[in-house]
This record gives structure tokens, C-alpha cells and sequence, in this order.
């Protein structure tokens, strides 16, 4: 019933008969060699976007296939659910020899969606279905024959890194000579498998995705390739928690505010980079209420961290704590908490756990934290630093943190 969702959209109204479809010949493909190793991807967002009202094919019945209705798209740009098509595109890569995660005709595959490390995604800009249905009236009415074209706009995004690592167009369809029972959506759904086949043959996919997969289990060590930053120690720096307060920050951004927390004598800020977003500058508010500009000189949006270089204004910077926090330890959130008047907002827990998630370290807490809080400073009684805010998650009233982990393995990107 699945597939048929798709064509509620599908809107015929009579009138004169369209052109027939030429369709571009096959793709031909070469499946990887046996043994051949690959990341694992799903697909996570199939959007059309056609303009309302556009005619984009045609439905004919009868033996002869005469009369001709048109296909009149009534929804403008409509997000569809991705599993309507998951079928064919996990069917077409499995064969071509890659690791899709999506639905299974195992009952007992425990290994779920979330093994994917890259998402694909595709847009179809345009779509041309000519169908005839011969037994309308005399036989089985949704037997159908026809053909079908559409030029789909790709994207390939790496899950673990979030960002694009590959784009492509391609433009292709498939012909059924004989009548199938799945009607105009096996026809529509059989092109697009053929340019599944066409996003493989442009190498792109291979590229992205051959290789050893992630283990989700062991923390990712920063690419060596990433020329590491060296703070200036030496100066004032925060020794006692009310300090610790002075030296984090409230970050302003477009509509939104976060918060940092100040790293060495160059006026380094530190945080996260979904509160810096694609700024190039952003606004710094102290303790004391002094503003001034930050540039946004670094970013890392897979561990969602960033740098902002500023005027520290002579204030203390925190010093990173040498040792790991363990479990148990006293902790304490530095923050502006849901509105920019909160500023300096201080909370207290304890170090919950230590967890790899996606690949990434985190500190667990139960120090309350709210929207506002991202990127601002988790400390120790002595207010040197154990990690930055990333998210919070309520359970029956009860606040846990996650914190991104420092530790001297770091490095941010140029």
C-alpha cells in the first residue's frame, strides 16, 4: 500500500495527448569486486520539486492505448517519504555490491537504521510518465505499460563530519513493453532505480564510500592533517569558580545566543558551532556586561566545536584540567540559560559517565542545563576545564548534560 501513497499526488485531468518519452539508453555499471569493503548508507530525503500545475506526463487506456489524460502536479515542492523509494534504492545498490542500511527482508536484522555513516539525498528536478493501462474496462484495471524519465539532483552527506562530500545530476528513465500489475508506480519507481544506477556509474558513490567502516564503539581521533593550534599560557587565568564565571561568555548570533568560554591570552573563545552557525562574526558579551566582535576563525561541525578570536580585555583564561574528571566528580555549568538576562547562571552536579557516542567522547552530567547553555564551559570546584555544552535531555524532570570532552589530542581545522 506504501507505493501508492506516492501517486495520491499524481492528479490526472483530460485533455489532448502528450508526446511520447524518449528514454536515455542504460547505464551500464560494473558491481565492486567481491570482499570489497564499504561504509554503510541509506537514503534519508527524497524531495520533488516540480512547479504546481506542471504537466508531466500523460495516462492512456485501452488496447490501443488511446485518450490520453494528463498528469497535472498539484503539490509544488513536496518532501515525500523516503521509504516509498528505500526499496528500490537499497535493492539496486546491494546488487552493485555496497552496504545499504534500510529495510531488510531479514525479520531478525538487529543492526537497524543507525549504522549509516553517510545519508543520500536527491531532488527530483523534473519527470516526464507516459503510462497506458489496456484492460481499463475489460480485464484488470491496474495493469499498466509505459515508460518514465526524471532528472534527480543528488547530495551525499557524510553523518559523522556533517557536510556534502559529493553532488551529482543525473537524468535517465526506464521503458516497460508489457502490462505489470504495479500500475504508473512500479513505471515511476523503476526510473528512478535506473538513476540510482546512473548516481553509481558517475563514481562518485564509490568514492565516498568504499573504504573500512567507522566503529561507533572507539572514540575518533582527530585527522592528523589538522595543523594544531598552540594557546599562550601565561598571564592571569581563572583559579577559583567565581573566575570561571568571568571568563565565559555570551555569544550572539543571528536571532540566537549561546555561550563560550575564553582559552589562553590570544582571546581564543571556545564553542560550539552550531551557536556560531555560518557567521563569519558574532557578538561577545562578558560577565560585566562590556560587548565586543568575535571572528569565527575555526570549526569543526562534526565534534560541533569552534574558535572565535577576540579582545580578551586582559581577563583570566581557564586553564584545562590534566586530569580526567571521573565519575563522581563534582562539576559545575557555566551559562545563559534560555534568555540573555540569565547570563552567568552557574549549575552544580556530578560527573554521571564517560560515553562514545557516534564516535565522539562525552562527558555525562546531571548539572541542569537549558537552550543558551551550548558551548558554555563545564568545570571542575577549581574551575579548570573538562569539556564544553553541547546538548541537554529531560527524563521525568531530571536534567543530564552531555559535554564534549577536552583533551590534548584536539585540533581544529584552519
Amino acid at each position: 500500500m506504501r507505493r501508492y501513497c506516492l501517486i495520491a499526488a499524481l492528479i490526472a485531468i483530460a485533455s489532448p495527448a502528450a508526446a511520447r518519452i524518449d528514454i536515455p539508453p542504460p547505464v551500464s555499471v560494473t558491481p565492486l569486486p567481491p570482499g570489497t569493503e564499504t561504509r554503510p548508507v541509506k537514503l534519508a530525503k527524497i524531495v520533488v520539486d516540480l512547479r504546481r500545475g506542471e504537466t508531466y506526463g500523460q495516462i492512456q487506456r485501452y488496447m490501443l492505448c488511446v485518450g490520453g489524460e494528463p498528469l497535472i502536479w498539484k503539490g509544488g515542492r513536496i518532501q515525500l517519504d523516503p521509504q516509498d523509494f528505500n526499496e528500490v534504492f537499497k535493492d539496486e545498490l546491494d546488487k552493485l555490491g555496497f552496504d545499504v542500511v534500510g529495510m531488510s527482508a531479514n525479520l531478525f536484522d538487529e543492526r537497524g537504521d543507525n549504522r549509516a555513516e553517510f545519508l543520500v539525498g536527491g531532488t527530483i528536478r523534473s519527470m516526464m510518465v507516459d503510462v497506458c493501462f489496456p484492460y481499463a474496462g475489460i480485464g484488470n484495471a491496474l495493469a499498466a505499460k509505459g515508460s518514465a524519465t526524471m532528472e534527480v539532483e543528488w547530495q551525499v552527506y557524510n553523518w559523522l563530519d556533517h557536510r556534502i562530500v559529493a553532488t551529482a545530476t543525473t537524468r535517465t528513465g526506464f521503458r516497460q513493453a508489457k502490462s505489470d500489475m504495479g500500475g504508473v508506480a512500479s513505471i515511476v519507481f523503476a526510473a528512478f532505480g535506473e538513476n540510482v544506477r546512473a548516481l553509481v556509474a558517475t563514481g562518485k558513490l564509490q568514492k565516498a564510500l568504499v573504504g573500512r567502516p567507522a566503529d561507533f564503539r572507539v572514540a575518533h581521533r582527530p585527522n592528523s592533517k589538522y595543523r594544531p593550534l598552540r594557546l599562550v599560557s601565561g598571564g592571569a587565568v581563572a583559579t577559583r569558580l567565581s573566575d570561571a564565571v568571568g571568563s565565559t561568555v555570551m555569544i550572539l548570533s543571528g536571532d540566537g545566543h549561546g555561550s563560550g568560554v575564553l582559552l589562553g591570552q590570544q582571546g581564543y573563545v571556545l564553542t560550539n558551532q552550531h551557536v556560531v552557525g555560518n557567521a563569519a562574526y558574532v557578538k561577545i558579551r562578558w560577565s560585566d556586561g562590556a560587548e565586543g566582535l568575535g571572528e569565527v576563525v575555526r570549526v569543526d561541525p562534526g565534534r560541533d566545536v569552534a574558535l572565535v578570536k577576540c579582545d580578551p580585555r586582559g581577563r583570566p583564561a581557564l586553564r584545562l584540567r590534566a586530569a580526567e574528571a571521573g565519575v563522581g566528580t563534582p562539576v559545575f555549568a557555566i551559562g545563559a540559560p534560555l534568555q540573555q538576562r540569565l547570563q552567568n547562571s552557574v549549575t552544580r552536579g556530578i560527573v554521571s559517565a564517560h560515553r562514545v557516542l557516534d564516535g565522539y567522547d562525552y562527558i555525562q552530567s546531571d548539572a541542569a542545563v537549558a537552550p543558551g547553555n551550548s558551548g558554555g564551559p563545564l568545570v571542575d570546584d577549581n574551575g579548570n576545564l573538562i569539556g564544553i555544552t553541547v546538548s541537554a535531555m529531560t527524563i521525568s524532570s531530571t536534567s543530564m548534560i552531555a559535554c564534549r570532552m577536552w583533551n590534548s589530542g584536539n585540533r581544529w581545522r584552519n
